[in-house]
């Protein structure tokens, strides 16, 4: 069953060896401390990254942050498959916090459609059915904030965001799936693909939004889903 969700970034700061002068510290120990309040009572971590394909990873893999400015190598489960960087930065903080048990990754394609999303949750909840497990989502909300963000200034970003914090505090899984994903690509918002996996995946649950900021006009969340 699934014990509990953790929303971190999918920022590659979140990797200590990245973040050398600790620019995102505090998401990247709320990140950690959420995940150790559940890593007791798991047997397993279900990881779900918004990526480029979709791929299941089932005995997890490596993942190395040399690609985008790091020096690690980090291992999610026994699997040796290459990780994508998203999946890497999950990798980094289940490291944190000092999980070494068993731990199956998703990286979901960007321009999956709800169906397969709506799939993809099923099997999520169906791997999750005989173990106690967490589930660890990585995305982001907008990245057009301000003028210096990745998709520059868009002026609804803010209340697109406002939107998601919000159905993510609440556990409201109605209003992420409501979500126009032609309007989450144009704010530049890559979350939303693993996030609507989560929300098929899940029974009714109660959230928390532990953390929001947007340092580098990029949405970051930090927040849980228990039962």
């Amino acid at each position: 069953m699934i014990i509990g969700v953790v929303f971190i970034p999918a920022a590659p700061l979140l990797c200590p060896d990245v973040d050398i002068e600790d620019l995102l510290v505090d998401e990247r120990d709320a990140s950690i401390e959420l995940v150790l309040e559940f890593v007791l009572d798991a047997q397993q971590v279900i990881v779900i990254g918004s990526g480029e394909r979709t791929h299941w990873f089932n005995q997890g893999g490596i993942g190395s942050t040399r690609g985008f400015g790091g020096l690690f190598d980090y291992s999610l489960g026994s699997g040796s498959e290459r990780l994508p960087q998203v999946l890497t930065i999950a990798a980094a903080v289940l490291a944190g916090a000092n999980w070494t048990g068993s731990v199956v990754g998703l990286e979901v394609a960007p321009d999956s459609n709800t169906q397969q999303r709506e799939v993809l949750g099923r099997e999520v909840a169906a791997k999750a059915a005989e173990l106690n497990t967490l589930v660890v989502v990585v995305g982001d909300g907008s990245a057009t904030r301000t003028e210096k963000a990745p998709g520059y200034v868009q002026p609804d970003a803010a209340s697109f965001d406002e939107a998601m914090a919000r159905a993510i505090n609440e556990a409201d899984t109605h209003a992420i799936l409501d979500v126009d994903q032609e309007q989450a690509d144009r704010l530049w918002c890559r979350g939303i693909p693993a996030w609507q996996v989560v929300a098929h995946a899940v029974d009714p649950m109660e959230g928390a939004l532990i953390l929001e900021s947007a340092p580098f006009g990029v949405n970051y969340l930090v927040a849980s889903w228990r039962p």
